[in-house]
């Protein structure tokens, strides 16, 4: 199970700072593992002061719960979700976390063997919490905090987790303060209009549905954005997925306790198997009458609107639409095979964004498109090698109707080649992973 704990021990005699030894633990992977200075053994809890701590966790609860990770990380972001921004002149683990609907993401950061400072942080690791297991933890470590702050800010601290609580109590307060959170803003700071709009399409469309739309636009005018692509995918390529989920069948029941990436793979070879199509390539016609799609749409033009992201609309009673922004050909084919990934996670709903965000729903999209498209075991006997060239993933890439990149990260995410060959550099195994590696991978 993946469970928080988040233990704050006082240090005895309690001192004015409330300074406690803090250990913060997902399951049994300790992410406060540290050594102190030149000693040889590892310690599992840090000494630290409590209120910084507890502020930080209490400001920033709505983001942390709500707030997704965007492709380009602000400063401002990372004041948010990044551990190391509490300071106040003391050491903290480098630990980012971020909301993903239904899971909070964790990941942790070691610090480089020879770093000069009191303690060097130990643990490398990619994690997630569900959501109402990581509002657990927190609610009990604010609480605990509380009895351990200094008396000065007893007060205060009680007073903000006293507002924490009447807003997620209150079910149009919480809305709000979600939406806020999901558009990158602190309470009270979000546009009235922008919030007030996007809870006018919550009445629309579903929650999770907009949310996802807002967060691949974030910001005061994601509404705006989301409303464009709205228009425009009204005018979008018609599309039929009544076939493609059928023959999806239980696989189209998605579930929380596993990755993404793992439920995609095993609905994309359910759907070819169906098909009879086993591990070769498909072909435009196969494709298009797999989506219900006319050849000419899946091959054409993008659409003259400008649009901030992909689309899938479904509303009730009307042909389900796609809007495409791609405009060369296997792009558009994985565009198109991306929104039958997301009719299977979401039960087919009514609105579905396909972007560059990094969410669960996002990764499973392109996951099932790359392995309805391009699936690992045919790609493999294509290449019939374990070192394959540049040369051969473009052959590959013509073979299967997709992009180099979809065939080099199919053979990265299965460990064929290195991810340098994606572009990025080598990652030697024994050196600690950088940030944004381990963050692709989460």
């Amino acid at each position: 199970m993946n469970d928080l704990s988040i233990q704050l021990t006082p240090v005895e005699p309690l001192d004015s700072s409330g300074s406690i030894n803090l250990r913060i633990a997902i399951g049994e992977t300790v992410l406060t593992r540290l050594v102190r200075g030149n000693s040889p053994n590892a310690s599992y809890s840090l000494c630290c002061p409590s209120a910084p701590l507890a502020f930080w966790f209490a400001d920033n609860w709505w983001r942390h719960r709500w707030e997704s990770k965007p492709v380009k990380l602000s400063a401002e972001w990372r004041m948010a979700h990044e551990m190391t921004a509490i300071g106040h002149g003391n050491a903290w683990p480098n630990v980012t976390l971020w909301g993903d609907r239904e899971r909070v993401m964790l990941i942790s950061k070691a610090d480089p063997p020879g770093i000069v400072g009191p303690v060097r942080f130990l643990t490398n690791a990619i994690t997630y919490v569900p959501a109402a297991a990581f509002e657990v933890a927190i609610d009990s470590m604010l609480e605990n905090a509380r009895d351990i702050v200094p008396r000065e800010q007893r007060n205060p601290l009680s007073a903000l987790l006293r507002a924490l609580q009447d807003e997620r109590a209150d079910q149009d307060i919480a809305a709000w303060r979600r939406l806020e959170a999901v558009n990158g803003y602190r309470p009270d700071e979000g546009p009235d209009d922008l919030i007030e709009s996007l809870l006018a399409l919550e009445e629309r469309f579903l929650p999770a549905d907009v949310e996802e739309a807002s967060a691949a636009g974030a910001g005061d005018a994601s509404a705006e954005r989301l409303n464009a692509a709205l228009a425009a995918a009204e005018g979008g390529a018609e599309v039929d997925f009544t076939d493609a989920l059928r023959m999806t069948g239980s696989h189209a029941n998605v579930t929380e306790r596993l990755e993404p990436w793992v439920t995609a793979e095993a609905a994309a070879q359910a759907l070819r198997n169906a098909m009879g199509q086993g591990v070769t390539p498909l072909r435009q016609k196969a494709l298009s009458d797999l989506l219900g799609m006319s050849a000419k749409d899946l091959s054409g033009q993008t659409l003259s609107q400008a649009a901030p992201y992909a689309l899938r609309l479904a509303p009730e009673g009307k042909a389900q639409t796609l809007l495409l922004t791609a405009r060369r050909a296997h792009h558009r084919r994985f565009q198109a095979a991306r929104a039958l990934g997301d009719a299977i996670w979401s039960g087919c709903s009514a609105l579905g964004a396909i972007s560059t965000l990094g969410s669960a729903r996002q990764k499973f999209q392109r996951a099932f498109a790359a392995a309805l498209l391009c699936p690992t075991q045919g790609l493999l006997e294509f290449l019939d090698s374990t070192n394959p060239s540049d040369e051969d993933i473009a052959e590959a890439a013509h073979h299967f109707h997709v992009s180099e990149k979809t065939v080099r990260s199919v053979l990265v995410n299965k460990h064929i080649i290195e991810r340098h060959r994606l572009g990025r550099p080598l990652i030697e195994p024994q050196d600690p992973l950088p940030f944004d590696a381990l963050a692709d991978a989460a």
